[in-house]
C-alpha cells in the first residue's frame, strides 16, 4: 500500500497564485476594451444624426427620469441572485422613491444594498430613445421620514396590494444614452 504524496504548500499556493494573475489579467484587458468601447460613444455635446448614440449629461438625465412614473429597479435579492422587475417611483431631488411592501427589494433596502433604476423612452419603429440608469445605496425611510414628505413626493403605485414602505435610493451614478 503506497501512502499518498503530499503537497507542499509552496507548490499549492503558487498554483492558486498563478490563477489569481491570470484571472485578474484577463479581467484587466475586459476593462481596458470595454472602457475604449465607451470612448468610442459620441460626446455628451456632439450633434445627434440618425443611428447616433450620444451620451446624455447629468442634468438631462435627472429631468428625463422625472418624467417618468416607471422603470426597472434592479437589486441583489439574495446572495448571487440578481432580479430585475417593474416599479413606479419617483425622483426626489436626486433620489429616487420606491413603495414596496414585504420582501426581497425591501430587504435588501434593510441590508443597505446598491440598487439602480433604469428607466427610458424607446420608439422602435423610429429606432431611436433614451435611457437613464441611476445607482446608489438604498435604504427604508422611517415612518417620521415618510410622514415628512408632502404627499405629492410620494410614488403612487400601479399595482395593488399592500405597499406600506418607502425605499431612497442616494443616487451616486447617473448616465444616460440617446440613440437618434
Amino acid at each position: 500500500m503506497s501512502l499518498p504524496r503530499l503537497v507542499s504548500p509552496y507548490t499549492v499556493l503558487e498554483t492558486l497564485t498563478r490563477g489569481a494573475i491570470g484571472n485578474a489579467r484577463a479581467a484587466a484587458t475586459a476593462i481596458a476594451e470595454q472602457v475604449e468601447d465607451r470612448r468610442r460613444l459620441a460626446p455628451i455635446e456632439a450633434p445627434a444624426g440618425a443611428g447616433t448614440l450620444s451620451r446624455m449629461g447629468r442634468a438631462e438625465c435627472l429631468e428625463l427620469l422625472a418624467s417618468r412614473r416607471a422603470g426597472r429597479l434592479a437589486y441583489i435579492a439574495r446572495a448571487g441572485v440578481p432580479d430585475v422587475v417593474p416599479v413606479n417611483y419617483l425622483l426626489h431631488g436626486e433620489d429616487v422613491l420606491v413603495r414596496t411592501g414585504v420582501g426581497p427589494k425591501l430587504q435588501a433596502a434593510e441590508r443597505g444594498e446598491v440598487m439602480t433604476l433604469e428607466a427610458d423612452d424607446l420608439d422602435e419603429e423610429a429606432q431611436a430613445g433614451w435611457s437613464v440608469v441611476v445607482s446608489g445605496p438604498a435604504h427604508r425611510l422611517s415612518a417620521a421620514e415618510v410622514r415628512a414628505l408632502a404627499d405629492d413626493a410620494l410614488p403612487r403605485t400601479w399595482a395593488g396590494g399592500p405597499r406600506f414602505a418607502v425605499l431612497r435610493i442616494r443616487t451616486k451614478r447617473v448616465e444616460g444614452r440617446r440613440l437618434s
